[in-house]
């Protein structure tokens, strides 16, 4: 079952469409959990400001995955679950 140079170009093609399509994807979804994490970490401040003690570690672990993720070396804002 060989394949000639077209074939194999063609499905080349194919499966980097299909790449960018994931890729942009995980973008997507990455966004819309930074997204989610930034207003979790406003409704713990405000639960906090409020008298509330929230603690969950693996919310916590998760938060911190996506307010971390892209941010500049060096720069280390306060974290508000601490």
């Amino acid at each position: 079952m060989e394949m000639d140079a077209e074939e194999l170009r063609e499905k080349l093609l194919e499966l980097s469409k299909r790449e960018a399509s994931l890729n942009f994807k995980m973008y997507e979804l990455f966004n819309e959990n930074l997204t989610l994490a930034i207003k979790l970490a406003g409704y713990i401040a405000e639960n906090r400001m409020l008298g509330g003690k929230w603690s969950d570690e693996e919310a916590v672990k998760v938060m911190d995955k996506y307010l971390k993720a892209g941010r500049k070396e060096g720069h280390h804002p306060k974290e508000v679950h601490q």
